[in-house]
């Protein structure tokens, strides 16, 4: 079977079926076609298949398509039979390769990484998050296949939007740190689709909230009871099922392999910066007492006394670094460096409106990135590092406010360019 061929091979065989679907061929018949070859097929040659696939060229676009094949490969007739289809099957498949032995499919609840049950862990957190996700989606689901009204269901649709500091850990902390360790198809393909899901959320609460207001409109009045429209409803029914989607394979795949290749120093790492991208839905945060002993231990190194007794003599003053550092605390902007090696060097210590992880602080900048905007980030340093330019600016929605974002090129009196200023600024209140 193409399951038991080599890695290359199996990419081969999977780029085919994606084939089919880009020259029009039913997703339902080339799932079909997949379920017949490979029959059970383990998560982790999946994400081989996947680098392998994209180490070679191929569009992240593209491999996108591989996954939703995947992920959908053991659906059932019901919503609540695929999901736990599908999570039975990558569960029997991921303790096959660890035990070397079929698990009873019978077995529930099974978590997708054993950390995931230590309480406090970055992973115990997240799954925590999506538990508090999946109630979401259940309520949203109720209430459109009773019908009801469009009030309610924008309602649900605007809670989660919340979902948002869920994505924003896993993608500024673990999806990164899997690149580092060389696992690149995750961290591309996830990150792109947390972006899309995020921009279909938020459009589809701004559409249905213009359905009832034009209904209002056309009624002379306050419109009660009015349901979703179908075309409208299809739309966000798209939206949970790609949700749902996302937790089965954060869960199921991304989980798992976190596990395997982070290092407890990463871990301690990421733990330290939650707190800086915030919660989603859950308020009782638990703590994790291992990383709690090392973040004591490292706040006792970087003591107030540690930094005293330095002074840094500058063209127009002096400042001991307690005081630097306090006058950066105190600015009413947020300020990121990266150096003119493309590395971060720095970042404000209060960021709300773009947070930033000490994950981050010694790597390439391109990391804290989507894969899709890669690109126009390296464009923009280039063309401050050139003198092209020396400010690219532009204003950003970011968490219900309105930040302005500048890019200012850093020289040395010589002209001599030493790195990039990002500055953002809060100006909604400005207007």
């Amino acid at each position: 079977m193409a399951a038991e061929n080599g890695g290359n091979t199996r990419a081969d065989e999977l780029m085919n079926y994606i084939d089919r679907l880009n020259q029009g061929e039913s997703l339902e018949s080339v799932q079909e076609d997949f379920r017949k070859n490979f029959g059970s097929v383990d998560a982790a040659d999946i994400v081989d298949a996947e680098k392998n696939m994209i180490q070679n060229g191929t569009p992240i676009s593209q491999v996108q398509k591989l996954c939703d094949i995947h992920s959908a490969l053991f659906h059932g007739d019901t919503r609540e039979e695929r999901i736990d289809n599908a999570e039975d099957a990558v569960r029997q498949s991921m303790e096959k390769r660890e035990a070397g032995r079929r698990i009873p499919a019978n077995v529930s609840n099974m978590p997708s990484a054993k950390s995931a049950e230590t309480e406090g862990h970055p992973l115990n957190i997240l799954t925590l998050e999506n538990r508090e996700f999946m109630k979401r989606l259940d309520r949203l689901q109720q209430l459109l296949e009773t019908g009801a009204d469009a009030e309610a269901v924008l309602d649900s649709l605007k809670d989660l939007t919340r979902s948002g500091a869920h994505y924003d850990k896993k993608d500024e902390l673990i999806l990164p740190a899997l690149k580092r360790h060389g696992v690149r198809g995750p961290a591309d393909v996830m990150w792109n689709v947390d972006v899309e899901i995020r921009k279909t959320n938020k459009a589809l609460a701004g559409e249905l909230s213009g359905q009832a207001a034009q209904a209002a409109g056309d009624a002379g009045t306050q419109v009660q009871g009015a349901g979703v429209q179908q075309d409208l409803r299809e739309k966000i029914e798209k939206l949970t099922a790609r949700m749902r989607e996302m937790i089965f394979k954060e869960e199921k795949i991304l989980f798992p392999l976190s596990e395997k290749n982070l290092t407890a120093e990463e871990w301690q790492l990421i733990y330290r910066d939650l707190p800086r991208f915030g919660f989603s839905w859950i308020t009782d945060i638990p703590e994790w007492k291992e990383a709690d002993k090392a973040e004591k231990q490292t706040a006792s190194v970087l003591s107030d006394g540690a930094v005293k007794d330095a002074e840094i003599q500058l063209p127009t003053g002096k400042l001991s670094l307690a005081e630097l550092e306090g006058i950066l605390r105190t600015l009413p902007v947020e300020l990121t460096f990266i150096d003119a090696k493309d590395t971060s060097r720095y970042f404000s210590e209060n960021s709300t409106l773009f947070p930033r992880p000490l994950s981050a602080l010694g790597r390439k900048v391109y990391e804290c990135h989507p894969p899709k905007v890669i690109a126009i980030v390296q464009n923009v340093i280039n063309q401050l590092r050139s003198g092209e330019k020396n400010v690219v600016s532009f204003v950003a929605p970011k968490h219900g406010r309105k930040a302005y974002v500048r890019y200012m090129a850093v020289r040395s009196e010589k002209g001599e360019y030493l790195g990039t200023l990002e500055v953002v600024e809060d100006i909604t209140d400005l207007d």
